[in-house]
């Protein structure tokens, strides 16, 4: 039987497949007047959005609630009404997304198609609020407590993005939308358009950031922001031990730097005499 450590590793992995494929589904939800094909792709895309986030759920349970279940999504769906990730309404909500789910295979009647895709915003907004209760209960990903170490030991971070190779170092770390997402300092490394001389701030949300790297470095910040920054919209750490943000926790120097300090102090007092 797989360890505790690798269990959990296969949740993330379940939850950011989840949060990508429910990243397919608004692309196409949001928008109006869809052609027929354009609404049987939708279809789909709703159809393996569901499948990824009650699988997740399922592991999610045994691996953070002990909790072992049938593998049918209606089983799933009950045990996270018990375990508090869906509320009676959304719970009562997600078997009727199910029966949906399992009506998809007659999408060629245009009735029950037709249908169904006028009901998808609603059920795209019921699949963002478990798989967002879902991450809560999960815990932090890989990538969050990477930046977070990152932070707090004044490391610099080497990771991609959007398909570029990033150099950077996060400023802000917390959440927006229910999702993990970082303010950044980014000075070195690519970009959709070349960075300016000295670097620029960029927003990231962590589920696109991979192959993440932390090294030793200088710590970059930039200058200081003008504006209010908006990137977090709740706010976990910020390095800024003044922080306006109000973050839920706060970030002790680390001892690197404090060794440093008192090095520096006792060169001062020594070039003093």
């Amino acid at each position: 039987m797989a360890g505790l450590d690798e269990r959990r590793a296969r949740l993330e992995e379940r939850l950011a497949d989840a949060q990508a494929a429910i990243a397919t589904l608004d692309e196409v939800v949001s928008r109006g007047d869809l052609s027929t094909v354009e609404r049987d792709g939708a279809i789909l895309r709703f159809a393996y959005t569901f499948e990824a986030i009650w699988r997740a759920a399922a592991l999610l349970l045994s691996v953070e609630e002990g909790v072992d279940v049938r593998h049918t999504p209606k089983d799933v769906i009950r045990a996270c009404r018990s375990a508090g990730l869906l509320s009676d309404e959304d719970a009562e909500a997600a078997i009727r997304v199910t029966d949906d789910r399992n009506a998809i295979v007659h999408t060629y009647k245009e009735d029950l198609a037709e249908a169904l895709g006028e009901r998808l915003i609603r059920h795209a907004a019921l699949l963002h609020r478990w798989l967002t209760a879902l991450r809560a209960r999960g815990g932090p990903s890989r990538t969050y407590r990477l930046f977070e170490q990152a932070m707090a030991e004044r490391k610099q971070v080497v990771c991609l993005y959007d398909g570029y190779r990033r150099e950077l170092c996060p400023i802000i770390l917390g959440h927006s939308q229910g999702e993990e997402k970082a303010l950044t300092y980014q000075f070195e490394g690519e970009a959709k358009e070349p960075l300016p001389p000295g670097g620029q701030w960029k927003c990231l949300w962590l589920s696109g950031v991979s192959e993440v790297q932390l090294r030793d470095g200088p710590w970059r910040t930039g200058s200081r922001h003008m504006k209010k920054q908006t990137c977090v919209e709740i706010v976990d750490l910020d390095v800024n031990p003044n922080s306006p943000y109000n973050p839920k926790r706060r970030l002790t120097e680390p001892p690197s730097s404090l060794a440093a300090s008192a090095s520096k102090r006792r060169r001062g007092r020594s070039g003093d005499a």
